[in-house]
């Protein structure tokens, strides 16, 4: 079975005018069977702005036409790849990119069975420039007509998803929180976003070129170690850090080795042995609760991980102590370390 799809940002812009949330399938009839998800559909971020966040599995093989006038969209792929078409260009819309395009007309398809996930940015040409004073000058004269032309251009822009970006990105596709949070915190992000990307052109050094396979994996590599920092109490799986950050479970553990000279396993341990010395050092709490913040079941195997890391068991972290060297795998870094399972 296959789908011909046709959304128009005009009627997504009226559809959200007093709104802040419209589901495709108002647009589009049922969706259920199409877009395997809670939640798909189109969030007002201001009148000038909307946002599509991009989390599911395709049902059916479909095709989609959009009518985008004067819009310029940025796209920041996570996982999955669909082709994209504008004029007679089609590009593979691959994960770890910034894609930002404004052609009025744009098709792409989508197999059955794809997992896309990712986040679309919709803004006003006129207003991206105005309101967030992103000076087109920066842009080679080949990308200019993104963003000075209601005629749009061909081909994308694209650049490299720094790991502030990929990081938002993942923050907006993994908030589970519900309304009015929820809505307050993705238009939150999507405006750092739009920042973050405006930024990057502002204070780009101009080379045009897709960035290598190499540059955009250390940037999911990147992006999921910050994942890990921010979630130590409760850190995802490999296989679930590898399809937030859009990359399979031996590239993840593959480029974690390359960059940090240990698994991904292995730095989680890391950081959790150092956040447990912090917590120790505080004094605030007993090493039983200390054990169980970090994902340990008791005190008996917490202390063993413990004497093993630092070489002394819990009980002596009495006072801050010097960093250790297990630290140095924290932040990236010739690899200094072998895996040890």
């Amino acid at each position: 079975m296959h789908r011909s799809l046709d959304i128009d940002f005009r009627v997504i812009e009226d559809q959200l005018r007093g709104r802040n949330f419209v589901r495709s399938s108002e647009m589009l009839g049922p969706t259920e069977n199409l877009f395997k998800t809670k939640e798909h559909g189109y969030r007002r971020v201001d009148d000038a702005t909307f946002l599509h966040v991009m989390h599911f599995e395709a049902g059916t093989t479909y095709s989609l036409r959009i009518t985008r006038p004067d819009y310029v969209c940025i796209q920041i792929s996570v996982g999955g790849t669909y082709n994209r078409w504008i004029d007679d260009h089609v590009a593979p819309v691959k994960p770890a990119t910034i894609d930002i395009t404004n052609a009025p007309l744009s098709f792409s398809d989508t197999t059955a069975g794809a997992k896309l996930r990712g986040v679309l940015i919709a803004c006003k040409r006129e207003y991206l420039i105005d309101h967030f004073k992103l000076n087109v000058d920066r842009v080679p004269a080949v990308y200019r007509p993104i963003f000075n032309s209601g005629a749009g251009s061909p081909s994308a822009l694209t650049l490299p998803a720094n790991p502030d970006v990929m990081v938002a990105a993942d923050q907006i596709l993994s908030w589970k929180h519900h309304e009015p949070l929820r809505h307050l915190y993705l238009n939150a992000k999507a405006i750092e976003i739009i920042c973050e990307v405006v930024a990057q052109i502002n204070g780009w050094v101009p080379q045009m070129r897709r960035p290598p396979a190499s540059q955009s994996k250390r940037v999911a590599i990147e992006a999921a170690a910050t994942i890990y920092r921010r979630e130590i109490f409760n850190a995802p799986t490999i296989e679930q850090l590898a399809m937030r950050v859009g990359l399979n479970r031996n590239d993840l553990t593959e480029g974690f080795r390359e960059v940090f000279g240990a698994t991904p396993h292995v730095y989680g341990h890391l950081l959790r042995m150092e956040e447990a010395r912090l917590m120790l050092q505080d004094g605030q709490l007993s090493i039983s609760e200390v054990a169980r913040r970090i994902g340990y079941e008791g005190y008996s195997s917490f202390s063993r991980a413990y004497s093993s890391h630092f070489g002394h068991s819990p009980s002596v972290e009495k006072h801050p102590a010097q960093p250790s060297a297990g630290s140095d795998l924290l932040h990236p870094t010739p690899p200094v370390q072998t895996e040890q399972r």
